[in-house]
């Protein structure tokens, strides 16, 4: 497969386009002007982008690392010379993945490809799986350095050994590995640890059975024997119930004679002749009115009886005064009468004695006048009515008294129908039976504590016997669990014998792997030393790389060969960039080798000894060399190499 040219819209390139030369081509450019990206952006196009990778901390994921920074969406097209025509790759998002469409087709036709598919496009393409290409042909920035790769590792060993190999010692040996640990990886996980277990776990089981049958026939005794108990205590306690019923009759029949008489010394409720229906202190105060009242009519009658007595007295002068005035007038008139008859002087008679009768009459008259007022005066002294009551305050305190004796009264016949409704609401009546009743041996109160305890004792053995049916339930029944143990015995001596063959397989690989190891990848040892050896203009001679891809390097000088971790940055560099052009060589012939600054690390001698393996190299394969650094585009002006400024 040979690049002919790249458009991407793809990180910090949009709509950028790339046209490499069939063999090298140096691509040269300042950092962060995307020759990473563009690295990225062909790898992506032959293998697609893994959507599943998440961002984590100090790291992207591809999919967030090379969303276009203009904003469009991310898409890209690849030119390839493949099988002799020319073709286009095209991939553009779909939904959610920014990758997800592709589309394959002949460029001069425009027909589709057949067999190219987006998820194995890069495999058809290139010869080799992402995981083998990335490790061998794809150098990123300081990527030189090859990880260990079962894939990588089992084409390498199939061409170690001629094709008779399909597949690497590493995955046949974990493959192996994973089958006997299914057996038995250690006293936990495995099949044959998991069947002991499940084995313990039966005969446990059948253990644990057998004490529950125990227990559960332990626990029907006892609780027999405390439903009898509390059977005996709750006897006991109705006896106790009744005899209390039974005081509680008595009570209350004491308690309603006791009402009967208090409503009896009840009084009659009806108005007091005097004082009605008053309260004691309103009848003291009537009371205290009432005698002052009598008081001052008594008083009143005393003064009007002297004042009565004074004008009876004038009175009776005065009437003594009008009959004497009267008499007088009338002894005078016959005075003169005789005078007038014994001396014949009629007028001289009457003219002495009359003025003196008349005087007597006048007198009388004014008397008698006087007579009539005081008469009148007398009629209006008549004495006062005084009732026959002779003490109100000792009748208002008798009253009081009455009053407080039926408060009392009426309390008392409260307080006893208050304790006949009381002892009522508790069941008390007047009919009670006749039954002859004798208290237990025990007290009541001891009674209830022991019923007490027993209920308890009663909760615990029933739930410990449902616990025990429960377990007993769904431990099943001991035949089955017998026919289950055959079974696991069964079992187990059928994984044990999986195992020991496992075991015996493994034993049998890993001396083949020894034997293997000796002639482990001679070829790829052979080229990369080769190549490791023009690089380091013949510095060192020797390359021996192990299976996991652990390099070291030998000098004619030096007895012992040196691990690269021992070498200097840049040496290590060119031991690995020698190991990836050794795998290119012998496993991707046909794909395009890309390196991303991978001669940075590189002094000058070197990197144009690089540049001229590189060169001759690239007779028979395509080279994309990306570098930040001026010297590799001078010389490929000086050696008429392509050379791209970004």
């Amino acid at each position: 497969m040979r690049i002919k040219k790249m458009t991407a819209t793809f990180g910090g390139l949009d709509n950028a386009a790339l046209e490499p030369d069939a063999g090298l081509t140096v691509i040269t450019a300042p950092n962060e002007a995307g020759k990473s990206t563009w690295a990225g952006f062909l790898k992506a196009m032959l293998y697609g982008i893994d959507t599943r990778e998440r961002d984590k901390t100090g790291f992207l994921a591809d999919k967030t690392r090379y969303l276009p920074w203009s904003g469009a969406r991310m898409s890209g097209e690849l030119q390839v010379e493949w099988q002799g025509r020319d073709i286009t790759i095209r991939r553009f998002p779909v939904r959610a993945n920014p990758f997800g469409g592709f589309e394959a087709v002949y460029t001069a036709s425009g027909d589709p490809v057949p067999g190219l598919s987006a998820a194995g496009a890069g495999e058809q393409l290139t010869g080799v799986g992402k995981d083998v290409y990335l490790r061998s042909a794809f150098v990123g920035q300081g990527g030189a350095a090859i990880a260990h790769s079962g894939e990588l590792e089992a084409r390498i060993s199939a061409l170690a050994t001629s094709g008779q190999e399909d597949a690497a010692y590493s995955d046949v040996e974990r493959t192996l590995k994973d089958w006997r640990n299914r057996r038995r990886a250690n006293r936990a996980n495995g099949l044959i640890p998991q069947l002991e277990e499940e084995r313990n776990l039966l005969d446990s089981s059948i253990r644990e059975m057998d004490e529950a049958r125990r227990r559960r026939a332990e626990a029907e005794q006892e609780l027999e024997r405390l439903e009898e108990k509390r059977r005996e205590l709750q006897s006991d306690l109705e006896i106790w119930a009744r005899l209390e019923r039974h005081e509680l009759n008595r009570r209350y029949g004491e308690a309603y004679l006791e009402w009967e008489r208090a409503k009896g010394a009840v009084p009659e409720d009806k108005p007091h002749p005097v004082f009605g229906s008053m309260s004691g202190e309103k009848a003291w105060i009537f009371a205290q009115a009432k005698q002052q009242d009598r008081d001052k009519a008594v008083e009143e009658n005393r003064r009007r009886r002297i004042q009565r007595q004074a004008l009876e007295k004038t009175a009776r002068e005065q009437r003594w005064t009008v009959w004497l005035c009267a008499g007088l007038a009338v002894v005078m008139l016959l005075v003169g009468l005789a005078l007038a008859l014994w001396s014949g002087k009629w007028a001289a008679s009457f003219a002495c004695t009359g003025g003196i009768a008349t005087a007597a009459l006048i007198v009388s008259f004014l008397y008698r006048y006087r007579g009539k007022k005081t008469r009148q005066e007398l009629g209006k002294l008549c004495p006062l009515p005084i009732s026959d009551e002779t003490d109100w305050l000792d009748q208002a305190a008798q009253y009081r008294e009455a009053l407080a004796a039926a408060q009392q009264a009426k309390a008392a016949e409260a307080a006893a129908r208050r304790r006949v409704d009381d002892l009522a609401a508790q069941g008390g009546q007047l009919a009670d039976t006749l039954e002859m009743l004798y208290p237990p041996a025990q007290s009541k109160a001891a009674a209830a504590a022991q019923l007490s305890a027993v209920e308890r004792e009663l909760a615990w053995v029933q739930k410990e016997l449902a616990r025990t049916e429960g377990a007993l339930s769904h431990m099943g029944g001991a035949g089955d669990m017998e026919a289950r143990r055959g079974e696991l015995d069964a079992q187990l001596a059928r994984r044990q014998s999986e195992y020991d063959a496992l075991s015996i397989a493994l034993d049998a690989l890993g001396a083949a792997n020894a034997a293997l190891r000796e002639r482990f990848s001679p070829a790829l040892n052979r080229e990369a030393g080769a190549i490791f050896t023009a690089l380091t203009g013949g510095r060192w001679e020797k390359l021996a790389l192990a299976r996991d891809f652990s390099a070291q390097a030998g000098r004619k000088d030096a007895p012992l060969p040196r691990s690269w971790l021992a070498l200097s940055t840049g040496t290590a560099e060119q031991l690995y960039l020698a190991v990836r052009l050794a795998v290119c060589a012998l496993t991707v012939p046909e794909a395009p080798v890309v390196l991303d600054d991978a001669l940075a690390a590189f002094d000058d001698e070197r990197c144009a000894l690089a540049l001229d393996f590189l060169k001759n190299t690239a007779r028979d394969r395509q080279i994309l060399l990306f570098s930040c650094h001026g010297r590799e585009a001078r010389w490929a002006r000086e050696h008429d190499i392509s050379v791209i400024y970004l």
